[in-house]
């Protein structure tokens, strides 16, 4: 299967590693010439449980890659998916999936403007993953990932989730993605949005009963939008994930604080803040979300 990973940042580099060592032919699209040229010159230097490796394989920016590809798997941020599906549009055949495995809300419908929602897949992964450095990753532990076709259940489907599996990367093709995406959703608004806001790890949060008083807030009201919409998540399940992450996870430094630590636009808009998007359009009040979206907001711009 010949696989494009557009946006070549920790998760993407360690699922191209994974699927071309399973003998997929992968090649990354990015915007970050140091990297591109990282790993052309001296290859993906991977530090895996498996031990270390380097692969050779190849990048480069989206204007310099050719070639359709069978599958194009979207690791960028989710502020710039359409930038970057726009960017690769070349690369998508009659006969391309685009398979979006990113944070929040929202990016079908942007890869939708590119590509037919008939080959469009969509899902979450918790595969743990860190850029070391250009054309250096490091993936420590075990992750899963659940994904699904937005329409249909083509054949695909199958010989996706047999690749994968067979990359050692756990995945499943679920007939009921979208409560797994929500949930990853109102988890991230819960502890992702509440650790960058306030310049904290889980365990700190945790240790303060207002902290998981907040963390609980965020919880109710995005499983209350995601029934409002159709979406049966388990509160109680997304309630056990941030208890798991302020216990077990205590020092961990979750994406949108190193996002603001580092100076970068967050994720915020397709995560509290499409909490809050579609609680309005629903008629239910989110005035946590709401409040704390408002405040990462001003964070960025401060």
């Amino acid at each position: 299967m010949k696989v494009t990973i557009v946006g070549a940042g920790a998760m993407g580099c360690v699922f191209g590693a994974r699927l071309a060592s399973a003998g997929a032919t992968v090649r990354f699209v990015d915007v970050n010439e140091a990297h591109i040229e990282a790993i052309n010159q001296n290859g993906l230097e991977c530090a895996l449980d498996e031990g270390r490796f380097t692969l050779p394989l190849t990048a480069s920016t989206a204007s310099n890659a050719h070639g359709q590809s069978d599958l194009i798997i979207v690791f960028t941020k989710s502020a710039h998916t359409e930038a970057a599906i726009a960017s690769v549009k070349h690369l998508i055949g009659d006969e391309t999936y685009v398979l979006t495995l990113q944070n929040g809300l929202g990016a079908v419908e942007k890869i939708a403007h590119y590509a037919p929602r008939t080959r469009i897949l969509h899902g979450v992964t918790t595969v743990p993953a860190e850029l070391l450095g250009p054309g250096k990753v490091e993936s420590k532990g075990k992750g899963k990932t659940q994904f699904y076709a937005v329409t249909g259940a083509p054949a695909v489907l199958s010989a996706i989730e047999q690749l994968f599996n067979k990359a050692g990367l756990e995945t499943v093709a679920d007939e009921d993605i979208e409560e797994a995406i929500w949930t990853k959703v109102i988890f991230n608004a819960s502890m992702n949005a509440t650790c960058a806001l306030l310049d904290t790890t889980p365990g700190p949060l945790g240790d303060t009963q207002a902290g998981r008083d907040l963390a609980g807030t965020l919880v109710e009201e995005g499983a209350a939008v995601a029934h409002a919409v159709g979406v049966n998540v388990d509160a109680s399940s997304v309630h056990a994930m941030t208890n798991m992450s302020m216990t077990q996870h205590r020092n961990h430094q979750p994406s949108m604080l190193q996002d603001l630590m580092a100076g970068r636009q967050t994720e915020i808009d397709d995560i509290n803040g499409a909490i809050m998007r579609a609680g309005k359009e629903a008629g239910v009040e989110t005035p946590v979300n709401e409040t704390i979206y408002r405040l990462i907001k001003i964070r960025e711009a401060l």
